[in-house]
């Protein structure tokens, strides 16, 4: 059996090591590396496949503008009525469907791509070391020679390295190429409405309902999570039940309105409920339905590092931002309020939606600040608020904000929290793909930051690609990198704050 990267590491350190140690080891340690075959992969086949990609996306991309037209333009000048707004639904759900499809094959063709010039290059490494390795061997001859061994080596450890490299670069390659795959297969959410109670129409159009304002496909209303949880409750739901959510989706005027109550069944509210929210939503427009329910959504515009986007309620100035102390709280509030669209509709209206007392921005304002409050008071000891001297302090200890998550976002999402502490970027890097893969699904990740100014909690609530995005309760929408995460960037999300501290982490 060859041996594996960490074993060649340690077989480089010792071949480097001066003294009779590092001198009479070396035959066996470039015994190891010549035994270690090149790394696996066959370029041309993944060029190959890569054009296969493209291909289906160059197909699917004729097809949508198609069905474009036929939604946008064709149906409505020959069809009126229910029905016919039923048919556009559809139609331009599929029309979204193919433009993402257009986009993942694109996206996974080049990632394939990369993956063969990552592997190509790898192999070239490997190839490189084979000629220094054989000619340190040639060096060492039959006999014991200090001189000879000390120039075996000097030629031996490049290629050693050249090995070293060549499996690190493979190791790279596959893991980027294997996140990036799974990313998009987590975007598949007609996938996850699988319930024999939807047609495939239906779980279409839910699937593909977005709120209006940015990006259709980074907006969409349910996520992989959301998606799945609806269709178990709606296969749980007693008869008489279902046949009174059926009812609400059948009344719903749009598809963006369908989503929601979906949204609200996936919450874990009783049909009593699910009901009461129907007809408060029923037939607002697209825009209300945002500005009420989906308090972060990404818009048009850049994805630059830092760039912060303000989160508003509406149209207005007023933000979804902290008040006092409160970042741990002011975040998981805000979370549960893009999870659960009731306590979103309670926050924004008070429940009562056509009440401009109650639908204003300082009404708002109001039950933000309360909520806060109360997740803030509920999660700390009775003694935090005493003066410094006799125990008490600002803020949300760690322990008492993975509470707070596991009791806010916990019951909507179904997601029980864990913490972990992140040293070094170490432990960033290896908990990285856990963290995208859980905004992936629809899943916030509760993140501490740390600097000289102190501490702050965020929220991360995307990611595409190599970015993550995050909601800072100062008010903000920041995309930042993966690189900033893992290695002291984080101020470009909370200024004077670089340091990824901590994360609570979906288990």
């Amino acid at each position: 059996m060859s041996p594996n990267r960490e074993e060649l590491g340690k077989w480089r350190a010792l071949a480097d090591t001066g003294g009779v140690l590092g001198i009479t080891s070396l035959p066996d340690a470039i015994d190891a590396f010549l035994g270690t075959p090149a790394p696996k992969g066959n370029p041309a086949t993944l060029r190959t496949m890569a054009g296969e990609y493209r291909k289906i996306a160059t197909d699917a991309d004729r097809t949508q503008a198609d069905t474009d037209k036929l939604a946008t333009q064709w149906l409505p000048e020959v069809w009126r009525g229910e029905a016919a707004c039923n048919a556009t639904d559809v139609v331009t759900a599929v029309a979204h469907e193919l433009d993402h499809t257009v986009d993942v094959y694109n996206k996974a063709g080049g990632e394939l791509d990369k993956l063969a010039a990552s592997v190509e290059d790898a192999q070239r490494k490997h190839a490189g070391s084979r000629d220094p390795l054989h000619r340190a061997k040639n060096e060492l001859g039959d006999d014991f020679d200090w001189a000879r061994y000390e120039r075996a080596r000097t030629i031996a450890l490049p290629g050693m390295d050249a090995v070293l490299a060549g499996i690190d670069t493979a190791k790279s390659a596959e893991e980027t190429a294997a996140r990036q795959f799974t990313d998009y297969s987590t975007q598949a959410r007609a996938n996850q409405l699988g319930s024999g109670h939807l047609s495939d129409s239906e779980r279409l159009v839910l699937s593909q309902a977005a709120v209006p304002g940015g990006p259709h496909a980074d907006n969409l209303i349910l996520s992989h999570n959301e998606a799945a949880r609806a269709n178990s409750r709606l296969d749980e739901l007693p008869a008489g039940e279902r046949a009174r959510f059926e009812a609400l989706l059948d009344n719903a005027k749009s598809p963006e309105e369908k989503a929601y109550l979906m949204k609200a069944l996936a919450a874990g509210h009783p049909i009593d409920k699910v009901e009461q929210f129907g007809g408060q939503i029923n037939g607002r427009d697209p825009v209300w339905l945002r500005d009420h329910l989906t308090p972060v959504y990404t818009p048009d515009g850049d994805r630059k590092p830092g760039e912060e986007t303000e989160v508003t309620y509406g149209c207005s100035t007023t933000q979804w931002e902290q008040d006092g102390p409160t970042c741990v709280a002011s975040s998981t509030v805000t979370a549960r309020a893009m999870t659960d669209p009731l306590y979103s509709m309670y926050l924004t209206t008070g429940g009562h939606p056509d009440d401009p007392a109650q639908t204003c921005p300082d009404a708002f304002n109001r039950r933000l600040e309360a909520e806060q409050r109360r997740v803030y008071d509920d999660n700390r000891p009775w003694y935090a608020d005493n003066p410094e001297w006799a125990g008490g302090y600002d803020g949300m200890k760690r322990d008492e904000g993975l509470e707070a998550a596991n009791e806010e976002i916990g019951p909507p999402t179904g997601i029980e929290y864990e913490h972990r502490e992140l040293e070094d970027a170490g432990d960033r890097r290896d908990v990285l793909d856990e963290v995208e893969r859980a905004v992936d699904e629809g899943k916030p990740v509760p993140v501490q930051v740390t600097g000289d100014d102190g501490g702050h909690q965020m929220m991360i609530v995307g990611h595409e690609g190599d970015m993550l995005q995050i909601y800072n309760p100062w008010g903000e929408l920041v995309w930042v990198t993966e690189d900033q995460f893992v290695n002291g960037g984080m101020d470009a999300a909370a200024d004077g704050l670089p340091n990824t501290d901590g994360v609570h982490i979906p288990k």
